[in-house]
């Protein structure tokens, strides 16, 4: 055998190997989910409130699935009511994040912007570390129970992706 080809095999056996790595330390990964908050900057006449409240609930609802179909433990904190950034104090989220077992964090929030464009913004924070390790900034299309779920699903692959090194399911 060849030294490139030494090289090759030893390079593919190295990366088969840490393939195989990365799905346990994936998986050991307990993430504190919040739901994520919204707001609605169209401007449109119609109330929407209760459909967006209802989508928002599917999107947290479908999030937290697909992150956990990836590989992560996701827990929900408590933090006697609503936990999120706008309504609760950051230490509150930290209590209720390392009361689930978790020291890393996952908020993040929907912006509605037009009648179809919204932005999604989700940032990762390691409490233990006391710093913010991941920031992503997505955009997603439609307003619809549909188009939540999607945006939702891409969030997730995004965030496993992005923010874990992990490949998707």
């Amino acid at each position: 055998m060849s030294r490139a080809t030494t090289a090759l095999a030893l390079a593919a056996a190295l990366a088969t190997a840490a393939a195989g790595l990365a799905a346990p330390a994936l998986a050991d990964q307990r993430v504190a989910v919040p739901g994520f908050e919204f707001t609605d900057g169209s401007g449109e006449v119609r109330d929407q409130r209760a459909a967006h409240t209802a989508q928002l609930a599917l999107f947290d609802e479908t999030l937290r699935a697909m992150l956990e179909e990836g590989g992560l433990d996701v827990a929900v904190p408590d933090c006697n009511g609503p936990c999120s950034p706008d309504g609760t104090s950051f230490e509150a989220m930290a209590a209720a994040t390392r009361a689930t077992g978790s020291n890393l964090l996952l908020v993040g929030a929907l912006h509605k912007i037009s009648t179809l464009i919204g932005t999604i913004r989700v940032t990762l924070i390691d409490l233990d570390a006391d710093k913010t390790i991941c920031i992503r900034s997505l955009t997603y299309r439609g307003d619809d129970a549909e188009a939540w779920t999607r945006a939702a699903e891409f969030t997730a692959s995004d965030v496993l992706k992005a923010c874990f090194g992990g490949a998707t399911s």
